[in-house]
């Protein structure tokens, strides 16, 4: 039998395990917890510079956009130099009129003298406004815009409209010189949307905007402190160690976290700065605000634990394994696409530039699916997303250890292989299409899945991103082929990438120096074998005397804009050219000039055309303008309402390239047109078997155009054969080289109009 002793010493010995059971529990709960509490911190850390920059980003863009709208209508509107010189009638209606587009509450213009005029919304004309007279925050982008840099003034209240407003301005050119200011005036509204987010920090922080010397600016949401306190540097809320901390990084404009404690609960603080005026974003959150359930579980845990060291424990693990959970989730939200689960593009990227930065040696490739949203739309989305998912595996398959691959938007994929031999490469991503095209879609087992991919591989120190750009180049020519197809990015294609940069960068440079020159191609009368009228073509002649031909810069032009300032510029050509043979006593001859769908629509088009002609003196009849089929596409009402206004104004309109698309009888019989221009693939494809039944289409569509009391001109005649051809059809007109390639005015006018002139003429 255990003596006494010896019991209390057993008892003993039990105790001192309990005791240190306990203590190392005891320990490992706390450090357990201090390292729940580090990896909370940090997630929060990020998760408020993640969101920060984010509102930042919203902030910038809303700036960035109303600038560029300014930008916009400083190069649309007529300015002058003095207010006297300017229709302020007119003035006032287009600026009401793009202020239904916009959401400024204000816009004006004020000369470089001071002299200024100004709209408000549903109020009267200001006329007589200085500059002086304005608030000095806003006289300062004012002036800002007359050196000729584009400006946001800080805010200030208006006391005209009763409410805080900050200020844009840009500079007006008339020509290079810069004439005044064209001006703006928005609410704080603006950003407050932007900031009022009730998604912040998962609902439990607050964000608002400070200036730089800490008052605030927009307040959003409910207040933590009293509202009587316009300064973050007022009362004694922040420690003056940490208002000297916030300071010295606001004096160097830099990021900076904090901390303050209210009504006994600590309060995390980032400041961001916004990158103009001296704005800073004020974050404010808890530090258990980014997942109170975490938090709620770690102070449950430190309770529980005292009472059942067991149960401590198991909820530690618990705990640890929720929040480990819980930073997964987060990360995949970061860096990883939510469809298929592979990465996403900033992911890529990131990985992409730490290859380059150790060793530099590896190509990059995107690939895209042809007609992805045919598939979309024909077999559904659910197989859309199955393909995009089995793309995903079948990359998984195939990339090797260092090599990545992510999904970015709709279906285009990019991979990044640490192979440099082209060949090498292109076996490779020819396999993986192999391998893609073989997915059934559903039961339609006979749909062949088409791939396209541009590669472009690391030469040189190009970055990351200029690699993706090289290869999104080489993408572009890879998809003209109907059939699974990689293109490497070459000489070739980066000197049409260097072609594409200059023509963007030159263009505006081109058209003042008049590189562009009007071509004219003539137009015959099949019946009489007479010149009916001519065609204006454009070309560029570069000040270094090379063409660049209009396959490289129309398609560019289209897509930026450009081309609706060319097509008036061209109209322009075409009167001059008018006036040249009025004034040599010829008998002038009808010339059409194409007109793109941007300009076509433009609120003002018709007022400039009639304007031009106006200059030159030109009767309207002598003008044919162009127009693509596309115009009419679910949109004809619109269409021939415009249309006739032309025709009321003695424009002539002719539809060209019909054929050359999803060409329909039914818009033909719509649409009120004058001229129809039937593309050269009618006379192209009227050979072989199918010549036959070409022929027979050819004719149907110029016995409906003359049904429809609309003339017809046939491009493309190249021959003698095509010429008999559409004389037999009963075409009215003919054009293409058969009669004559575009020619310069000079030699139009000595071969078609029998005027000698200089080489100057052509100018």
């Amino acid at each position: 039998m255990m003596s006494e002793k010896q019991l209390i010493r057993k008892l003993r010995k039990i105790t001192a395990v309990m005791i240190g059971i306990g203590v190392i529990l005891l320990v490992g709960s706390g450090l357990l917890n201090a390292s729940l509490g580090r990896v909370q911190k940090r997630t929060m850390t990020r998760q408020m510079m993640s969101e920060a920059e984010e509102y930042q980003a919203g902030v910038l863009r809303k700036v960035n956009s109303d600038l560029q709208t300014l930008q916009t209508l400083a190069s649309f509107f007529k300015f002058s130099n003095t207010i006297d010189k300017i229709d302020a009638e007119a003035f006032a209606k287009g600026l009401y009129e793009s202020n239904n587009h916009n959401s400024f509450i204000r816009m004006g213009y004020f000369t470089r003298n001071g002299e200024g005029i100004r709209v408000t919304a549903n109020q009267n004309i200001e006329r007589d406004l200085r500059v002086e007279n304005l608030e000095t925050y806003f006289q300062e982008v004012i002036e800002q815009a007359w050196q000729g840099e584009s400006g946001v003034s800080k805010m200030y209240y208006d006391d005209s409209m009763k409410k805080q407003v900050f200020g844009y301005a840009v500079p007006v050119y008339d020509g290079d010189e810069i004439v005044g200011a064209l001006c703006a005036t928005d609410g704080v509204s603006a950003f407050q949307e932007i900031l009022d987010d009730k998604t912040t920090m998962n609902g439990h922080g607050h964000i608002h905007m400070i200036g730089k010397e800490g008052k605030f600016l927009i307040r959003t949401g409910e207040n933590l402190v009293d509202k009587k306190v316009s300064n973050i540097f007022e009362g004694d809320y922040i420690t003056e160690k940490e208002q000297k901390k916030i300071k010295t990084a606001m004096d160097a404009d830099k990021g900076v976290f904090s901390e303050f404690v209210y009504d006994g609960t600590t309060y995390k603080i980032y400041l961001e700065p916004v990158g103009m005026n001296g704005w800073y974003l004020f974050c404010v959150d808890t530090m258990h605000g980014l997942n109170a359930p975490v938090y709620q579980m770690l102070q449950v845990t430190r309770v529980v634990f005292i009472t059942l060291l067991v149960m401590n424990s198991f909820l530690i693990f618990y705990v640890y394994t929720m929040l480990r959970k819980n930073n997964k989730h987060l990360i995949r939200l970061a860096y990883y696409d939510p469809l298929t689960g592979a990465y996403n593009a900033a992911r890529f990227i990131q990985e992409m530039t730490t290859v380059t930065q150790e060793s530099g040696e590896y190509s990059v490739g995107v690939l895209n699916i042809h007609q992805f949203k045919f598939i979309n739309e024909i077999f559904g989305r659910a197989q859309a997303d199955m393909l995009l998912c089995y793309i995903r595996q079948v990359l998984e398959r195939n990339i090797r250890p260092g090599e990545y691959f992510c999904r970015d938007t709709g279906d285009f994929f990019w991979i990044m292989l640490l192979d440099q031999d082209e060949e090498v490469i292109k076996k490779r991503i020819y396999m993986m299409m192999k391998e893609i095209s073989a997915f059934s879609l559903g039961q339609h087992h006979n749909y062949q899945i088409r791939l396209y991919c541009g590669v472009a591989v690391r030469r040189d120190d190009s970055s990351a991103e200029m690699m993706m750009t090289h290869a999104m180049f080489a993408l572009q020519t890879a998809k003209g082929s109907d059939r699974n197809n990689v293109w490497v990015y070459d000489v070739e294609l980066h000197e049409q990438e260097i072609l594409q940069n200059y023509i963007e960068s030159h263009m505006y440079q081109a058209l003042r120096d008049k590189e562009f020159r009007m071509f004219l191609q003539p137009k015959f009368d099949v019946r009489t074998g007479r010149i009916g009228g001519a065609e204006a073509l454009v070309r560029w002649f570069t000040e270094e005397g090379k063409m660049i031909y209009p396959n490289q810069f129309i398609p560019l032009f289209e897509s930026n804009g450009f081309c609706a300032r060319l097509d008036m510029y061209m109209v322009e050509q075409v009167c001059r050219q008018i006036r040249k043979w009025t004034d040599d006593g010829i008998e002038p001859i009808p010339i059409s000039v194409n007109q793109s769908k941007l300009l076509f629509y433009e609120e003002d088009y018709i007022e400039n055309l009639c304007g031009i002609l106006e200059k030159y003196h030109i009767k309207s009849e002598l003008i044919t303008l162009e127009i693509l089929e596309g115009l009419a596409v679910g949109n004809m009402e619109e269409l021939n309402r415009k249309i006739d206004l032309l025709k009321e104004k003695g424009f002539r309109i002719s539809m060209d390239d019909f054929g050359s698309g999803y060409s329909s009888f039914n818009i033909l019989g719509r649409i009120h047109i004058d001229e129809l221009k039937m593309d050269r693939v009618f006379l192209s494809a009227i050979t072989g078997e199918e010549g036959k039944r070409q022929e027979i289409i050819m004719a149907q569509v110029v016995d409906l155009a003359k049904r429809l009391q609309i003339s017809t001109v046939a491009e493309g005649v190249e021959t003698e054969q095509n010429e008999a051809l559409i004389r037999r059809l009963g075409c009215d007109y003919g054009q293409g080289f058969y009669y004559s390639r575009p020619v310069s005015t000079v030699e139009f006018d000595e071969k078609y109009m029998k005027i000698k002139r200089g080489s100057a003429a052509n100018e």
